[in-house]
C-alpha cells in the first residue's frame, strides 16, 4: 500500500496547487486484490485393471486446502463438478470401456465454511482402456508356437498380432476366445507376436492395449547336430541300442538314472532325469527332438537323484502312447476303465533298479484321477511333495492321496519314514480339451517282506473326484471311507492334532 499513498500525497500537492482545498489526509487508492492460486501440475491417471475407473493424481499446491475435479459431460457438454477431495489423488468411477474421460483439477482455498475456486487446468484426457494381458509365454516346438497368457477382466476375446518382416509392423493374426493359441505349421526362425485385449460393445470389438514383444524360436532339431542339442547323451549321432544293462546305458546317457518294470507290460524301460521336467517330454533318450511325441521316460527334477541322495518319494512321468509306450498302461490300474481290479491283482509290485546301484520293489498301494485344471475343479499338487519334511507334512499329503484312491488294500499300510514311487501319466476320458491324469502311489518294501497280499484289496465306490467329473457323471463325493488302520501312527497323530 505504501505506493498508493505516495499517488494520494502527489495529487494532494497536485491541489493545493491549483487551489483546491488541502485535504487533511492524504487520499489512498488500494490497487492490490488476492491473487489466485497456480492450478495443479504433474497430472497423472492410472486406468484400473477393470477398464471403468481411472485414478488421476498431481502434485501439491502451496496454499491449498483442497482440490476439485471437474469431469466433461458428453450430453450438456459441459465440465461437472465430480468431486472435492483434500489428497491429491481422485478416483473417477463406473466409465465406459472404450470411452475418454475429460477432466480438469483446481486447486481451492477455504474461506469460512466455503471453498474458493482457484485455477483449473487445461482439459486433460485419458483413453479408458483394458490392460494388456500378462505373463504372456511362448513355447516352441519343431513347426509350431504355444502363445499363452493371463486373464484380463472384462475382456470379451483376444487378438495376436504377428511381427510382418516385410513391413517392420505387427499385423493382426487371428482372435481367439481363450488365454491360449497354438501357431502351427512354422518354419526354423526366429518369431514375433503381441497380444491385446478385445472388447465388444453391441456388435463391435475393439482392440485394447497391446502386451510387450513375445518372442519365439522355432527349431528344426533334423538339421542340427545331436550334441548341439542332447542332454546327457555321449555319442552324438551314433545311435546304440537299449540294453537292460545299467553300467551300459549309464555310459550311453549322463542323464539316466534307472529302470522301471512292471511284469508282463511294454513298461521295461530307461529312466532318465534332466535339468528340468520339459526336455524329454519331445526327446528321445539320445536327445533326439521327437516328432510323434513319445518322448523318453523322466523323474521330476526338483530333487537330483544321485550316489547318495535320492528323494522320500520318487515322482516318474510318461506319456500315454496308445502302442503302450511309456506309461500307458498304468492306466489299467483303474478299476472303471475295465470293471474289475483284475490288473491291480495280477501287478501289484513295480521293480526299480538305480543307475547307481541297488534293486528296489515296491508295491501298490492306491491309485487316482485327477484334473490339473482350477477351471475344473480343486486341484491335488501331488507331484510337489517330494520329500517329506514332518510326520504332519506326511499324514496330510497321504490324508489326500488316499481319499482319492480308486481301490484300498487292508493288507498293505505305509508309514512316515517308508521310501516311495509314483507314476504319472496323462489320461484323458473326458475329452482332451479336459486335462487330466492317473496316478499311481507304490511303497518300497520294507526289511523282511518279500511280497504282500492282495486277496482283500477292494473297489473304492466313492472317491473323492473333481467338479467337472461330478457334472458330467453326476453323484457327489461321499466323505472319508478308508480304514486309519492304512497308515501307521495316523489315528494317535490325528487325535494329538485334533
Amino acid at each position: 500500500m505504501k505506493k498508493a499513498r505516495i499517488i494520494g500525497v502527489l495529487l494532494a500537492g497536485v491541489m493545493a496547487v491549483t487551489g483546491v482545498p488541502e485535504i487533511a489526509e492524504p487520499l489512498t487508492v488500494s490497487v492490490s486484490a488476492a491473487s489466485k492460486l497456480a492450478a495443479p501440475a504433474n497430472i497423472k491417471t492410472v486406468v484400473s485393471t477393470a477398464g471403468t475407473d481411472v485414478q488421476i493424481t498431481w502434485d501439491k499446491v502451496k496454499g491449498a486446502d483442497g482440490y476439485r475435479v471437474y469431469v466433461y459431460d458428453t450430453k450438456t457438454k459441459k465440465y461437472k463438478e465430480y468431486k472435492t477431495v483434500t489428497a491429491t489423488k481422485c478416483v473417477v468411477k463406473g466409465l465406459k470401456i472404450g470411452s475418454t474421460c475429460k477432466f480438469q483439477i483446481a486447486a481451492l482455498v477455504k474461506s469460512g465454511k466455503k471453498y474458493e475456486v482457484q485455477a483449473k487446468t487445461l482439459a486433460q484426457s485419458v483413453k479408458m482402456q483394458l490392460p494388456a494381458p500378462t505373463n504372456c509365454k511362448a513355447t516352441a516346438s519343431a513347426t509350431s508356437v504355444k502363445l499363452s497368457w493371463s486373464k484380463v477382466k472384462n475382456a470379451s476375446a483376444y487378438r495376436i498380432y504377428a511381427y510382418n518382416s516385410s513391413t517392420g509392423k505387427y499385423v493382426t493374426y487371428k482372435n481367439v476366445a481363450g488365454t491360449s493359441y497354438t501357431v502351427k505349421g512354422l518354419k526354423a526362425g526366429t518369431y514375433k507376436f503381441k497380444v491385446a485385449a478385445l472388447y465388444k460393445s453391441g456388435k463391435k470389438y475393439t482392440a485394447q492395449k497391446q502386451s510387450g514383444v513375445i518372442t519365439a524360436k522355432v527349431i528344426d532339431y533334423n538339421k542340427m547336430p545331436a550334441k548341439a542339442h542332447t542332454s546327457g547323451y555321449k555319442y552324438g549321432s551314433t545311435i546304440y541300442p537299449f540294453k537292460h544293462d545299467i553300467e551300459y546305458m549309464k555310459d550311453l546317457n549322463s542323464d539316466f538314472i534307472g529302470w522301471l518294470t512292471i511284469a508282463d507290460t511294454p513298461i521295461d524301460q530307461p529312466v532318465v532325469q534332466a535339468k528340468n521336467n520339459t526336455f524329454y517330454l519331445e526327446h528321445d533318450f539320445y536327445g533326439r527332438y521327437d516328432y510323434s511325441k513319445v518322448g523318453t521316460t523322466f523323474a521330476d527334477y526338483h530333487v537330483p537323484v544321485t550316489s547318495t541322495l535320492r528323494p522320500d518319494n520318487l515322482v516318474i512321468y510318461g506319456h500315454n502312447i496308445r502302442t503302450g509306450v511309456g506309461l500307458a498302461k498304468i492306466t489299467n490300474y483303474y478299476p472303471a476303465r475295465y470293471g474289475s481290479l483284475n490288473f491291480y491283482l495280477k501287478h501289484p509290485t513295480i521293480k526299480y533298479e538305480s543307475a547307481y546301484g541297488g534293486q528296489s520293489n515296491y508295491v501298490v498301494f492306491a491309485g487316482m484321477f485327477v484334473n490339473t485344471e482350477q477351471k475344473h475343479g480343486q486341484v491335488f499338487n501331488y507331484y510337489k511333495f517330494r520329500n517329506f519334511s514332518s510326520e504332519s507334512q506326511f499324514y496330510q499329503y497321504f490324508e489326500q492321496v488316499f481319499d482319492r484312491s480308486v481301490f484300498y488294500n487292508p493288507d498293505l499300510d505305509i508309514k512316515y519314514g517308508d521310501k516311495f514311487l509314483t507314476l504319472s501319466t496323462c489320461y484323458y476320458p473326458m475329452g482332451a480339451e479336459i486335462d487330466t491324469r492317473f496316478v499311481v502311489f507304490a511303497r518300497e518294501l520294507r526289511k523282511g517282506e518279500t511280497s504282500v497280499s492282495t486277496v482283500n484289496a477292494y473297489t473304492n465306490k466313492s472317491p473323492l473326484y473333481f467338479d467337472y467329473y461330478y457334472k458330467v457323471n453326476g453323484g457327489s463325493w461321499k466323505g472319508r471311507n478308508w480304514s486309519e488302520s492304512l497308515m501307521q501312527g495316523y489315528s494317535a497323530w490325528k487325535k494329538k492334532n485334533s
